[in-house]
């Protein structure tokens, strides 16, 4: 019974100081727009070559796992 009685008390303290920690929370610009997403291509992405995708090469020791 005590240890349900602590669960219960502590499931309280973490839910309050979750609301209090919000910044939305009862506040009256909770609905603000959302921010504009950036969709530009990264430098990486936009020049890949195909060196970069070029298949790896098997080297003399394959197959030779644990050994």
């Amino acid at each position: 019974m005590t240890k349900i009685a602590l669960t219960a008390a502590a499931i309280l303290v973490a839910t309050g100081t979750a609301f209090a920690g919000s910044d939305n929370y009862g506040s009256a610009n909770a609905n603000q727009p959302a921010v504009a997403v950036d969709h530009s291509a990264t430098a990486s992405v936009s020049k890949s070559t195909q060196t970069v995708q070029a298949p790896a090469s098997q080297g003399a020791d394959r197959n030779l796992f644990g050994r």
